[in-house]
């Protein structure tokens, strides 16, 4: 099984050489003359590690032909082949073999045959041609899928759970199991030629490289896709100093794979502030400056901190906070920044863009595989996107104090690549937009709860000033400014629109996060993280 759209299915002489005069005795080399022709190698194997990887080399192969051999036939046919070329010296000729892009093909096995004839005069005159012997080598060629990332990428210990693979070229090779080193997952799905719902089993902590079995592929995948399994968190009610005062929080992070917080901040003119447990106490904020900081959001696998200014997407090193070369935003419209980002499960973000009035402004695209960035011919109205920890749906929810019809709130169907609209008109106000692990449940303005087929489960109160979901979606945690407090709620059910009672009392915390809190969720549910203009709070989940 394999793909053929665009490939080329050839069949055709390449190269037809006159070698020689004929010979005088018209007998077809009776004369002890040799017709025979040889090749150095009956078979020629190509292999590409995947549909974007480079051309493989072109490969070489001899062709010997005896004296009586006047004319060369070089013949291919089959997929695979992009051209093939001979050079003769004497009694031998060098052929060729180019082949196709990989990017040409697609993933698959495909196969070829070059036949190489010598052909003889069959009489004095030469007026016709006899052929001799006829070599054949045959072409196989190897395009392989490539697995590009696992979403979410990490896992907690000892838990099950579900995630996406994406790569591409998946079905080109039947599935036959998945790994996570050598533990098999429990389930998998095919969804696409790009993507895998795999369920895998409680793992002890680890790092467990992913992996496609395919009997019908030789050798094992390139696999760029790692399962980071942790140990559940167990912080302590905390209340942790900036060092500086009075930031305005952008973006609030929690990197489970290093247990260390990540704040994007306007802290002169643009702030990154990182705290890293070391199993028995946060440590002294690092920083790093980067002006203009707007957002941030770590890639698909971890590996870097996406940040964004105004004008550029930059990567940068989550631990050392070391930034990278910028990639700068193509043709940014004047008067307008770059805003807000979300990373989808397959490597790549998408970007907002806003400006000072309730205007359109365009997207953009950033891809981690290529480095790229790239402007969409999509436009929204200052949008701000947020992500389910799997990667898809991708919300947006639009437009400014200024907007007088509200806009329609978007997602983004990763699978699909297409953006879709919602029952829903909204105007966002300064509280963003949060989405649950598997995309079941997304809370826009900090109070309303919507459910499947974003149908309006309820509403949580007016003076919820930041939210976050746990990953199955049932409960919500909210900082009500009116309370200076926690408050927790079921939300596992549909209201039909209807408010939400909270679970319990209000719940004090180690200190005021202060004005304009962010708030997110560690992976396994235990701990919460509120930062506002005054500090970072650490608070362990109420069992509610």
């Amino acid at each position: 099984m394999h793909h053929v759209f665009g490939a080329r299915r050839v069949a055709g002489v390449l190269s037809i050489f006159l070698l020689s005069a004929c010979s005088s005795s018209g007998d077809g080399g009776d004369d002890g003359r040799s017709t025979q022709t040889s090749v150095s190698a009956d078979s020629i194997s190509f292999t590409a590690d995947a549909p974007d990887a480079a051309t493989p080399a072109a490969q070489t192969i001899t062709a010997t032909f005896g004296d009586s051999v006047a004319h060369l036939a070089v013949i291919h046919t089959g997929v695979g082949i992009a051209n093939v070329t001979s050079t003769v010296s004497g009694r031998t000729a060098q052929i060729t073999v180019e082949p196709e892009s990989p990017a040409t093909l697609g993933s698959g096995v495909f196969s070829g045959n070059i036949a190489v004839t010598g052909y003889f005069c069959a009489d004095a005159a030469c007026t016709s041609l006899a052929a001799g012997n006829t070599q054949r080598i045959t072409i196989n060629y190897q395009i392989s899928p490539v697995i590009l990332s696992i979403a979410p990428y990490v896992g907690t210990a000892n838990v099950a759970n579900t995630a996406i693979i994406r790569g591409v070229g998946f079905a080109a090779f039947p599935t036959q199991g998945v790994r996570f080193n050598d533990t098999q997952a429990t389930e998998f799905v095919l969804l696409s030629d790009q993507e895998l719902r795999v369920n895998y089993p409680a793992l002890p902590a680890g790092t467990y490289e992913v992996q496609v079995d395919s009997s019908a592929h030789q050798g094992s995948l390139q696999s760029q896709a790692t399962l980071v399994v942790v140990e559940p968190t167990d912080y302590p009610a905390q209340a942790l100093a900036y060092p500086v005062a009075g930031p305005s929080v952008r973006e609030l992070l929690y990197d489970a794979e290093r247990r260390a917080i990540l704040l994007a901040t306007d802290a002169s003119g643009g702030t990154l502030i990182r705290y890293a447990h070391d199993g028995a106490a946060w440590s002294a904020p690092s920083t790093a400056a980067l002006a203009d900081l707007q957002d941030m959001a770590l890639s698909t696998r971890g590996d870097r901190i996406l940040a964004l200014t105004g004008t550029a997407l930059v990567p940068v090193d989550p631990v050392s906070l070391a930034a990278d070369e910028p990639l700068a935003a193509p043709s940014l419209p004047s008067g307008t920044s770059l805003k807000g980002l979300a990373v989808t499960n397959d490597d790549r973000a998408l970007i907002t863009t806003g400006r000072a009035e309730s205007e359109n402004s365009p997207l953009y695209l950033y891809s981690g595989r290529q480095g790229t960035l790239a402007q969409l011919d999509v436009v929204m109205n200052n949008a701000t996107p947020a992500a389910a920890g799997v990667g898809t749906p991708l919300v947006f929810i639009q437009g400014t104090s200024e907007t007088t019809t509200a806009p329609v709130v978007l997602l983004f169907n990763v699978s699909s690549a297409q953006f879709d609209t919602t029952p829903v008109r909204l105007t966002q106000n300064a509280v963003p937009p949060v989405v649950n692990r598997t995309g079941s449940r997304a809370i826009l303005n900090g109070t309303n709860v919507y459910g499947a087929g974003f149908s309006l489960f309820g509403t949580l109160p007016s003076t919820s000033v930041a939210a976050t979901l746990n990953a199955d979606g049932s409960r919500a945690y909210t900082y009500d400014s009116d309370a200076g407090a926690l408050r927790v709620f079921d939300i596992s059910e549909s209201q039909n629109g209807g408010a939400y009672s909270a679970l319990g009392s209000p719940i004090a915390l180690a200190g005021d996060p202060g004005a304009n809190p962010r708030m997110t969720i560690s992976p396994d549910g235990n701990t919460l993280f509120i930062a506002g203009s005054t500090q970072l709070i650490v608070q362990p989940t109420p069992d509610l």
